[in-house]
């Protein structure tokens, strides 16, 4: 659908004091993630955390990953870079990842007094800066801290077009290098990828100009990936490419999958004609997924399970027992908050969608990545980087409600006035 041109007033100039105020909440940010982080246990929260610890320290030991590792390899190499520099601890690696926790708070600021002014802006600041989920995230190690940050550096650039909504050479080719990053940190990377084509097929440009911009991506991202696609196919290993989307797609009916061998190819292969054979169950799945996908209560989470986490203790020492992240009462509160962002960003995106038209891929990123991920079993880790688009949204019908209620009350004056 073509992007029309905005029609509501430009965002309103910087309150006084604005960078002031914006620095201030950066330093709440910070503080509230360190904070988190140093009454930590020392010690893995989640199974996956341990898988990229032992990939990270095999990097680090031979030059490679153990041979068990199947995913995709950014995120070990960045924990053994924080390793190599650091030690093996994990508070040093921790306080990286609250310090990139701020930086993406950083570029929702700038996203949202760009798209809706100066207060829009340090509201969305605040709210980033205080969520309690991305405060938590810091402290655990999973990719979708620095995933979350790379994406929205993306999305930050994507409102820099000019105003026919046509991408800068260089804004580009910088998208498409952060894009591919991200993109072999974890899937959402990959979505975020195929959200900017779907951005650029629907600018109102010619049709020239848009096969220009997506060549430029295919280009750069091509250049970028052949080294570690040539190693994949050198070592005749696709596992990172295959296996994990083999593991969580879904068995139609009837369909009984195979252990799988060599890269997961028997396995997805499987797996995928089960569900071409079963046009009905296969939407009837995807419709579930899209709405478990906004489910504001975490489950699906093996870890929440006491048993488990002793399990996983008595393997591993370092895995935690007393994991305060997981419990009835945490996902409870988490439920209340997301549920009332999610609410307030329902508002924000009637006014956003209506009065600034260039935010409306604020709608568009969570409900293109929901339809993503709809494929597979959905989990509440794989959200994180739209929140920042509640975030935003909300704001925005915040500062819509001030206005209102602001105007109203102006109005009721001159009434009143003799």
């Amino acid at each position: 659908m073509p992007e029309p041109r905005p029609t509501s007033r430009p965002p309103d100039r910087r309150l006084p004091g604005d960078a002031a105020w914006a620095v201030g909440l950066l330093l709440l940010a910070l503080a509230l993630r360190i904070g988190f982080v140093l009454v930590q246990q020392p010690g893995f929260y989640f199974e996956d955390s341990l898988d990229y610890d032992r990939a990270a320290r095999a990097l680090l030991e031979t030059g490679h990953f153990n041979t068990r590792y199947y995913r995709l390899p950014l995120y070990p190499v960045f924990m053994a870079g924080c390793y190599g520099l650091f030690g093996t601890g994990l508070l040093p690696l921790r306080i990286v990842q609250a310090l990139i926790g701020t930086a993406t708070c950083g570029l929702i600021w700038l996203t949202g007094r760009r798209l809706f002014g100066s207060r829009p802006g340090l509201l969305a600041l605040f709210g980033a800066a205080a969520f309690p989920v991305h405060v938590v995230m810091s402290g655990i190690e999973y990719p979708v801290v620095l995933g979350t940050f790379l994406i929205w550096i993306v999305l930050w650039l994507h409102t820099r077009r000019d105003q026919n909504g046509v991408w800068p050479a260089r804004g580009l080719a910088a998208a498409a290098c952060v894009t591919v990053l991200a993109s072999t940190l974890f899937e959402g990377g990959i979505v975020v990828g195929a959200f900017l084509v779907f951005l650029i097929v629907l600018q109102r440009s010619p049709a020239r100009i848009r096969l220009r911009q997506i060549g430029i991506l295919a280009a750069v991202g091509s250049l970028i990936l052949l080294p570690w696609l040539a190693t994949l196919a050198r070592h005749r290993d696709y596992r990172p490419l295959l296996l994990k989307a083999a593991i969580h797609l879904p068995s139609a009916p009837g369909v009984a999958p195979p252990l799988w061998q060599g890269s997961g190819a028997n396995l997805l292969k499987v797996k995928l004609a089960g569900m071409a054979e079963n046009p009905a169950w296969t939407l009837n799945h995807f419709w579930d997924e899209f709405w478990h996908f906004w489910n504001p209560y975490p489950d699906r989470i093996a870890s929440a399970e006491e048993g488990f986490r002793e399990t996983l203790h008595s393997r591993e020492s370092r895995m935690v027992v007393r994991n305060s992240l997981v419990g009835d009462t945490p996902r409870l509160l988490y439920a209340i908050g997301f549920t009332t962002l999610l609410l307030s960003a329902g508002a924000g995106a009637v006014v956003a969608w209506w009065r600034v038209p260039q935010a409306r891929f604020l709608v568009g990123w969570p409900v293109f990545l929901g339809l993503c991920y709809s494929p597979f079993f959905t989990q509440m880790r794989y959200r994180i980087p739209a929140d920042a688009a509640f975030i935003l949204l909300g704001a925005c019908a915040l500062d819509w409600a001030i206005r209102r209620l602001r105007s109203s009350r102006w109005d009721g004056s001159q009434t009143l006035s003799p």
